[in-house]
């Protein structure tokens, strides 16, 4: 059942797109570890559950808790590993899995920007 319109629709919207990202990246994450092992397996592993765990804390209860987790989930991941330079195993899989999941991290830091800047504006009209 869809949920009505109202004051509440953008930022669960905003909330609701951020964890799709969120889970996005952490899935993509996964299956690059599946297709390409790598010695740092277990600090991906550990991302991607924080990422997930991330997700459903943006679905279920999207607070500035969980938003400040986002935000500095996903600026932690794009600085550790920058899109453009970061490069995994030649193999298909991870060829574009890295524009993807930096893809994914921008969107998500732009949606948190979104959702922080709707904030401090109910803030000043308060």
């Amino acid at each position: 059942m869809p949920l009505p319109l109202g004051p509440a629709a953008l930022p669960r919207f905003l909330a609701r797109s951020a964890a799709g990202t969120a889970a996005g990246c952490a899935s993509v994450h996964v299956l690059v570890q599946v297709a390409a092992p790598h010695p740092g397996a277990v600090g991906t592993a550990a991302l991607a559950v924080a990422c997930l765990l991330c997700a459903v804390h943006l679905w279920r209860r999207p607070g500035r808790a969980a938003w400040t987790a986002h935000a500095v989930l996903t600026t932690a991941m794009l600085v550790v590993h920058p899109p453009a330079l970061h490069h995994h195993a030649a193999t298909s899989l991870a060829a574009w899995a890295g524009p993807v999941a930096g893809l994914l991290a921008v969107v998500a830091l732009l949606l948190a920007v979104v959702r922080g800047i709707g904030a401090v504006h109910r803030t000043f009209r308060s």
